[in-house]
This record gives structure tokens, C-alpha cells and sequence, in this order.
């Protein structure tokens, strides 16, 4: 299942351009979304769209970020296109954080990418006057999320995490480990239970679906293993 992804174009499958996305994807899109980012600081909470990755330089038109999402070190925050995260959420990416395309976080989701639970007591009274990177126990680990995978409101991503593509995480769990593609994880600590793709083989004939389907390579080798 690790064959060439087929990258669907946003206006592909049936999909045709109304007057307000006509408008959306122009120049005046671009200057909508900055006066929504400015009202962000004193109205909130409402959906932002549009996000300029620093990472990448690059203007994600596609990216929906709520007003209430409060991301650390913006710098070390990498973010694909068609990307949603709905209020409250937290994104500590002072170690790195990717989230991939096409994901979907829920509210008041934590994506951490560093941790003081050791450092606090092996360190002691000197753990604020130590530099971040002589303190003992100290954890700074990067955070992954591949593309389209659903994140479910109220749960928790603890530093170092990899969580595969085309993933589903319950809502209220707690990631601790690395998630297998295609994974449906719940519980704290969350757990495997079945496979995405078990849920999504009865779709595998609609024509639509496998046009679109975001990996659409991984259909028929899905198919040939369960014959």
C-alpha cells in the first residue's frame, strides 16, 4: 500500500466553481482572509481561512484555522493544504509539528512536540534556571500527522508522535505511540481497533470514490489482498 500517491485536483470530481469561490480564489480572497485574521484578535471565536506557511513561504488558500487556534513557534509548524482546525485547539510546534494534507483536527485537540514531566523533578528548583538545552529529562521530539487524517475533538497528540495517513483518532484519546496508516485509534492510551479501509471498501465501487479518493492507488491493491 506504499504505491505512487495520485494527487486529485480541488476542482476535479465534479466539482464546478460557484461565484463565491470565484471571488475566493482571486486576489480579493487573499485580502478577505487577511481583514478575517485582523478582526481574529478581537472577535472570536470564527473560522480563518487561508494561512501563510512560513515553512514553505507559501500561501495555503484551502486552510481553515479557527481564531481561537493558538499555535507556538509558528516557524516549526509545516501544514499541507485543505487543512481544517476547528476552536481552542493547541499546536505547541517548539519541536516541530507537520500536519499533512487534507487533515481534519477537532476542538480543543493538544499537539505537543515537547515535555517537562521528567525535567521538573530531575532538575529540581533548578529546572528554570537551566538552559532548555542542558535541562536533564527534557523531551523535544517533532509531531507528525499524515495527510487526511481526522483528529477527534478533545484529544491529546504527546511529543514525538507519528499518526499515519488516512488515520482516524477518537475524540477524548490519548496518542502516546506511533499510529500505522490507515488506523483507527481510540482510548487513553489510544489504541489500534480496525482499519480505515475496512470502513471504506464498500465505497470502493462509486465511481465518485475512485476518482477521488485521496490515495486512489490504494484501492485496487486494498481489493486484490481481500480476494
Amino acid at each position: 500500500m506504499g504505491k505512487r500517491k495520485v494527487t486529485k485536483d480541488s476542482n476535479s470530481c465534479g466539482a464546478k466553481k460557484n461565484l463565491k469561490q470565484i471571488i475566493y480564489y482571486s486576489f480579493i480572497g487573499y485580502i478577505i482572509s487577511m481583514i478575517q485574521h485582523c478582526l481574529s484578535i478581537f472577535q472570536r471565536p470564527f473560522m480563518v481561512y487561508g494561512y501563510y506557511d512560513r515553512s514553505k513561504k507559501k500561501y495555503l488558500r484551502d486552510v481553515r484555522i479557527s481564531s481561537t487556534v493558538d499555535i507556538v513557534d509558528k516557524k516549526n509548524f509545516i501544514v499541507g493544504d485543505n487543512v481544517w482546525i476547528n476552536h481552542y485547539t493547541r499546536i505547541d510546534a517548539s519541536g516541530g509539528v507537520i500536519i499533512g494534507e487534507g487533515c481534519q483536527i477537532g476542538s480543543s485537540v493538544g499537539i505537543f512536540s515537547h515535555s517537562s514531566h521528567n525535567a521538573i523533578r530531575l532538575m529540581g528548583a533548578n529546572y528554570m534556571k537551566t538552559p532548555k538545552g542542558e535541562r536533564v529529562g527534557y523531551i523535544v521530539k517533532s509531531t507528525e500527522i499524515g495527510e487526511y487524517t481526522f483528529i477527534g475533538s478533545g484529544s491529546y497528540i504527546m511529543p514525538g508522535v507519528k499518526i499515519g495517513k488516512g488515520c482516524v483518532i477518537g475524540t477524548n484519546s490519548v496518542v502516546t505511540k506511533d499510529i500505522p496508516d490507515y488506523s483507527i485509534a481510540v482510548g487513553s492510551p489510544a489504541k489500534v481497533i480496525k482499519s480505515t479501509l475496512d470502513v471504506d471498501r464498500e465505497y470502493f465501487e462509486n465511481p465518485k470514490v475512485r476518482e477521488c479518493y485521496f490515495d486512489s492507488s490504494v484501492i485496487d491493491t486494498y481489493q486484490n489482498i481481500k480476494q
